[in-house]
């Protein structure tokens, strides 16, 4: 697959979106428009934006946007006509992918936008010559320059790929089902690439009514048109800012809008943010209706779209008012992890990490082989990495639904340490999957201690997480993560029931290990990361 990042900037009205979108189509990538992101987190549209808030306001949105697009991989991005004349901006456009400007002359522009009067704010103000005079310096530096004037979009696209020597790959689609069984349900989880357009055909038994989409403002400009007719289509922000009672109440209203019945479901695409509004919404909206997983991130994919968990956080905590909702289909196509930032691909790898060091020693192994292709993003390797580790989920899942005994915790290898770092630092500094990370080191440095596994495993997974750039060892000394430690729920009594690795075998759940060998393991990693420092 490409992973090319192509920026289309120029002029208003140059042809940004149209060749945009017929270059994706034909790369098989995504395509995003600045201007229409930035209406979809103002909710309004751009020159409503002007007048009502001024172009400061614009600008500011703008800039916010294109900093978030830049850092998104394989991705056809298609830039607002001033992106280019803020140099910070075009710094970082050049910095982080290919810029091809289109050029287009002044009777072209005027031709094309005599129907969109009152649409076009700068114009109200200024002429077009003199416009894109101003900013004939801004569109100069550039990867490619191609011309428009009276040019088809097809020809325009055939010109970019041949002057930067893509090649269009060929369609592939591939997938597998599996089957998640629970006491009230079962469901299919289908895994595979390019399965999110054709998930009507691949999900049996599917309602034939159109979903009520769920997303956020950027994952729904990527991929929201793939699954074609839809009854709504509801943005959400990025982020834990999306699971709070004020996006619930707004989803809710939007629902009761649609008039979205108990004959309706809902369609969550996003990350885990989305996938617990959605999934509690669903959970709550007439007692109940049904909700397909559409996970987009390899956190979601791996863990958080499994298992039917679901919830909004309080001021008071995360995940505070939830309820267990098991998806009516889980949809992960592989593909939607070419998109992801480097950052956020990280965090899955840390729970990937996870399933292999506590539930499939063969599979931890396995990913020691294969760090590089996982750095690649094969897609075959992401395949395979997502396919396993939902069927563990899925295994534990089944026998253990609703976290009542030692399996489903199990699933917590890891989590003790890092939700006392990511509560510590205001779940702003340390990201989930980071904190995993570090958290498995100091699991595997308990385990070597009490006699689970030794020395040469606890250094494997040192290797492995470095290599796939995960961090090995924590920030802050002790004293500051023992009160957020001391309130998880796995403690009982002043002890922690702990998650340890065994070498060789499936983690175990152990309540016999004191506080103070758990803080002599966590400052053991933390000294041993400053010596190698």
């Amino acid at each position: 697959m490409v992973r090319q990042k192509i920026f289309l900037g120029g002029f208003m009205a140059a042809g940004k979106t149209a060749v945009g979108r017929e270059l994706a189509r034909r790369l098989r990538l995504p395509f995003v428009d600045t201007d229409s992101l930035v209406e979809a987190q103002a909710h309004m549209e751009i020159h409503e934006i002007f007048s009502r808030h001024g172009e400061g306001a614009f600008r500011s949105l703008e800039a916010k946007v294109v900093e978030e697009v830049c850092s998104l991989e394989g991705v056809i991005v298609g830039l607002g006509g001033g992106v280019l004349a803020n140099d910070e901006l075009k710094r970082k456009v050049l910095s982080s992918g290919v810029l091809v400007v289109l050029d287009v002359t002044p009777d072209t522009v005027r031709r094309r936008v005599e129907n969109e009067k009152g649409r076009r704010p700068l114009l109200e103000r200024e002429d077009i010559e003199s416009l894109m005079s101003r900013r004939q310096s801004a569109y100069a530096e550039a990867h490619l320059h191609v011309k428009t004037d009276d040019r088809s979009v097809e020809d325009v696209a055939e010109e970019i790929i041949g002057a930067l020597n893509l090649s269009e790959p060929e369609d592939e689609s591939d997938f597998h089902v599996l089957w998640g069984r629970t006491e009230g349900r079962s469901y299919p989880v289908v895994v595979g690439r390019g399965v999110i357009s054709r998930y009507r055909e691949i999900v049996p038994d599917l309602d034939p009514v159109p979903p009520f989409l769920v997303s956020d403002y950027m994952t729904g400009a990527l991929y929201a048109d793939l699954l074609g007719e839809r009854k709504g289509l509801f943005l959400l922000p990025r982020g834990e800012e999306a699971k709070t009672l004020r996006e619930l109440e707004r989803l809710y209203a939007a629902l009761a809008e649609c008039g979205v019945d108990r004959s309706c479901w809902i369609m969550a695409l996003g990350g885990g943010t989305v996938g617990d509004l959605a999934g509690f919404a669903a959970a709550t909206w007439m007692r109940g209706i049904d909700v397909v997983q559409c996970p987009t991130t390899l956190l979601a994919q791996v863990d958080s779209s499994i298992g039917g968990k679901t919830a909004i956080d309080l001021p008071q905590g995360k995940n505070l008012v939830g309820a267990f909702h098991q998806p009516r289909a889980v949809v992960a196509d592989v593909d939607f992890l070419q998109t992801l930032p480097e950052r956020e691909y990280r965090q899955g790898l840390g729970e990937v990490v996870k399933y292999g060091l506590g539930e499939d020693f063969p599979f931890f192994r396995w990913l020691l082989d294969n760090v590089f292709r996982l750095i690649q993003r094969d897609p075959l390797c992401l395949e395979e990495v997502v396919r396993r580790c939902i069927a563990m989920k899925l295994a534990v899942v089944e026998a253990d639904e609703r976290e009542q005994g030692d399996l489903r915790s199990r699933l917590n290898l890891g989590h003790t340490v890092a939700h006392a770092l990511e509560a510590s630092s205001g779940y702003g500094g340390w990201k989930h999957g980071d904190a995993v990370a570090v958290g498995l080191v100091v699991a595997t440095r308990l385990a070597c201690m009490v006699g689970e596994c030794g020395e040469d495993l606890l250094g494997d997974l040192v290797n492995l997480l470095r290599s796939l750039g995960l961090p090995t060892a924590p920030d802050r000394p002790w004293e500051e993560i023992v009160p957020y430690l001391m309130r998880d729920k796995k403690f009982r009594r002043g002890r922690p029931r702990l998650v340890i690795p065994r070498e060789g075998k499936v983690c175990s759940v152990r309540d016999d290990i004191s506080l103070e060998l758990l803080e002599r393991a966590y400052n053991d990693v933390r000294a041993r990361e400053a010596a190698v420092l």
